[in-house]
């Protein structure tokens, strides 16, 4: 990975412990469910703002093939962050589901290696999920479910996305 990817990873596992901290004096304040609604909320609006930025005009407009595949570029820095592939576009022809699998978060890696709980994990990466949301459901015509993810102890984070519109 060139020094730039690296770089990235690193602002990526940084942004986890951001994420941890907030976390802890959230749920310390004002008590779990509550902080996960808060974080929640910051974290969608963030994907909303991102996927309005850097999603094409025909993935905004509900190509799901195309934004499944700006989703999952072969870009180095995504693919070394997260591995990205298309697992399946049903139909292929102007498939209206996607189903994509992630085989590596540095965001989980980043909070097992400091040493968070699997319950504090598997509730990280539900908030940081939300950005995903956002992305989705947000700002583009599709709706998102996680049928497996690596925070709670799946092997890979596997994202089901449907056309809505």
């Amino acid at each position: 990975m060139s020094d730039t990817g690296e770089r990235v990873a690193q602002a990526t596992r940084q942004r986890a412990a951001v994420y941890a901290h907030l976390f802890l004096v959230l749920r310390r304040e004002f008590g779990e469910d509550r902080a996960i609604e808060l974080m929640g909320e910051a974290i969608r609006n963030y994907g909303v703002e991102k996927s309005k930025r850097n999603y094409s005009d025909e993935a905004q407009k509900g190509n799901l093939a195309r934004a499944v595949q700006e989703f999952a570029s072969p870009d180095p820095v995504k693919q070394h962050q997260f591995a990205p592939r298309i697992v399946s576009l049903k139909p292929e022809e102007e498939p209206e589901e996607a189903v994509v699998a992630m085989s590596r978060c540095p965001l989980v890696d980043e909070w097992r290696e400091k040493g968070f709980s699997d319950r504090d994990v598997d509730t990280l990466c539900r908030i940081a999920h939300a950005v995903d949301f956002g992305t989705w459901e947000g700002a583009l015509p599709f709706s998102l479910e996680f049928e497996g993810t690596r925070g709670r102890g799946d092997e890979e984070c596997v994202l089901r996305i449907k056309k809505t519109r």
